[in-house]
């Protein structure tokens, strides 16, 4: 019987000091103000998944936490993490026992940790093993007030050089359940020299969006609500990434009506319209160049082609486009930059901030009769959706990871 009790109280304390070392590591990861933490410990070393919801971009997060994990003594073997955005999968990224220990020992450097790193957009064993961990620090019911500059120049009049539209538009951010969002937005006109619905305050984005990931690396979201360019609807979206991180192709589809503000009244109509996409994308990995090839079906019925070529530049990315259109030719350049602050608060129950980048798109067949006819039209789902956001290319994000780590003392 005593036998029995000291063998219990052995295996009491044993799980104590697993869920000691877990803790910490878990506690370490919250204190940078990473969010949905899971942590298991194996045998040949751990598994981690978080969210990064504090720092600007796909990688100062991820370096930030690649670093604490290095210095972390309770770490030890091999570290396989995976990024989540919105509790969703997005990339692994694994480290080997080998870097782990050469870095200890100070035989390699930070930035030659950062080479060796694998990152892949394959997730499924890693979620496999972190399937029913509890997570740490959720970020399910937080909320963000962002604050989004709008920014239109259109040169479609014969009576102005430009027509000109500033406004503020700030946006209610709530993450609910796993991959899914609400967005309210209200627009606030600043000046613009236009007539119509520019004058009136008046609803921007209104969208609950529901994302989920599938088996194989393919992405699915949902969004039903009121988007931008004066639309009301339903919007499937679908992409599949492979794992050499080189390709990508996409689907969406959409079926709206028209969402307008006239006279301080609200008019919305049936949604009859049928538009979507069809994307192919390749993204070249010396200098971070993504090509982007799609078909479309516009909001009003004209079919066309698009090709976008975009360089990324750290948070920076700007690209030159060309498109085909109801017989009618058009092309022009686009890019979206970083706003301040690289790093947001992170305990703040309602967390005020400007949107991580703001982007534009100039046209430059923009004319009376070009306009009129609506051609080439599209919308957005989100009020934060650009070239920027999100781009976790396993190619990029090491390459940035490099440059974070050869100028970090």
């Amino acid at each position: 019987m005593v036998k029995i009790y000291h063998i219990l109280c052995l295996l009491l304390l044993g799980n104590l000091f697993c869920w000691k070392g877990n803790a910490t590591v878990e506690d370490r990861l919250v204190s940078l103000g990473m969010e949905n933490v899971k942590v298991v410990a194996q045998a040949d070393g751990v598994c981690i998944a978080y969210e990064d919801n504090v720092y600007r971009g796909t990688y100062r997060g991820l370096f930030d936490v690649i670093r604490t994990l290095l210095n972390d003594p309770d770490v030890e073997g091999d570290i396989r993490l995976v990024v989540l955005e919105d509790r969703i999968p997005q990339i692994t990224v694994s480290l080997g026992r080998e870097a782990l220990v050469a870095y200890r020992q100070e035989e390699v450097s930070l930035a030659a940790v950062m080479k060796g790193l694998a990152i892949s957009y394959d997730t499924d064993e890693v979620m496999k093993i972190l399937k029913g961990a509890k997570a740490v620090n959720c970020s399910a019911g937080k909320v963000d007030l962002v604050l989004y500059p709008q920014v239109k120049l259109q040169n479609s009049w014969l009576d102005k050089i430009y027509g000109t539209v500033l406004n503020i538009a700030p946006a209610v951010e709530v993450g609910l359940w796993k991959g899914a969002s609400f967005t309210g937005q209200v627009i606030f006109p600043v000046w613009n020299n236009l007539v119509g619905e520019m004058d009136y305050i008046r609803a921007g984005m209104l969208v609950l969006r529901q994302e989920i990931r599938l088996p194989k690396n393919i992405f699915a979201a949902l969004s039903v609500g009121n988007f931008n360019q004066n639309r009301i609807g339903v919007d499937l979206d679908l992409l599949y990434r492979a794992n050499s991180d080189r390709w990508a192709f996409g689907l969406t589809g959409g079926l709206t009506g028209s969402s307008t503000f006239y006279g301080g009244k609200w008019e919305v109509t049936q949604w009859k319209r049928v538009s979507g996409t069809a994307l192919i994308r390749y993204n070249e990995p010396y200098y971070n160049l993504q090509f982007d090839l799609s078909a479309h079906r516009y909001i009003y019925g004209d079919y066309g082609v698009r090709g976008d070529c975009s360089r990324h530049f750290g948070e920076v990315t700007v690209g030159l486009f060309a498109m085909y259109s109801g017989g009618e030719a058009n092309g022009g350049f686009h890019f979206a930059i970083p706003l301040p602050r690289k790093k947001r608060s992170k305990h703040k129950a309602v967390r005020v901030r400007l949107p991580e980048y703001f982007d534009w798109q100039y046209e430059a067949q923009s004319g009376p009769w070009y306009t009129s006819r609506k051609l080439g039209r599209s919308y957005k789902t989100r009020p934060d959706e650009n070239r920027s956001r999100g781009y976790y290319n396993p190619d990029f994000i090491k390459d940035n990871l490099v440059g974070l780590a050869e100028r970090f003392k």
